[in-house]
């Protein structure tokens, strides 16, 4: 084999190498560039969006990570807009008059803020792809649909919020003497799958 043959292998050898690798660790291949300072915020959206420093995970030195800091006061966190496709330094990102917190951007029936708090994704109007719009998924399996569960001021994670040993659905949380199950009117009753034992 003379010289040349015995390059263009190698050259071959170490393409096909590094392709194999790619397909073996794809996760691992440029996963460090995506968030080099570990702040929760992509490097993208820190220079485009944040306007943050991709290489500081505390930019402002303040002791709060990027990801956590609101420069727009929205109350809604820099990671929080990023996941939702929102502008960080604009409380009212399409400027519609509502606050971001307060979108219902995926028309699933809950604010930004109340996916975030139910766990849901404000980007997704059905997250877990059950067939049931995140507005009316039980999270908690308690009888009260996410929307139920934030019009009577209880935990969409948890079934006994205030942990009495009574589920929120029969807790009578507004004392009008009606559960929170026979108060909450929000439509058909709605099986979530995910509750189904």
């Amino acid at each position: 084999m003379d010289r040349k043959t015995w390059i263009k292998g190698l050259r071959l050898a170490t393409v096909v190498g590094a392709l194999v690798g790619a397909m073996v660790l794809p996760g691992t291949v440029g996963a460090s560039s995506n968030d080099r300072d570990h702040d929760g915020l992509t490097n993208s959206f820190e220079i485009n969006k944040s306007h943050t420093n991709p290489n500081r995970a505390d930019t402002n030195r303040n002791g709060i990570p990027d990801g956590r800091e609101d420069p727009d006061h929205d109350r809604l966190t820099n990671r929080q807009e990023q996941i939702a496709s929102l502008n960080p330094l604009s409380r009212d990102s399409d400027h519609d008059g509502i606050n971001d917190r307060n979108e219902d951007n995926d028309h699933d029936g809950l604010t930004t803020a109340q996916e975030f708090a139910a766990g849901e994704n404000p980007s997704d109007s059905d997250t877990d792809n059950d067939g049931i719009l995140d507005g009316q998924d039980d999270v908690d399996c308690d009888g009260l649909q996410n929307e139920a569960e934030f019009d009577s001021g209880t935990n969409p994670r948890v079934g006994d919020s205030d942990h009495d040993g009574v589920g929120d659905a029969n807790e009578d949380s507004d004392h009008d003497g009606v559960s929170n199950g026979d108060d909450s009117n929000d439509g058909p009753e709605v099986e979530d799958p995910s509750c189904m034992s």
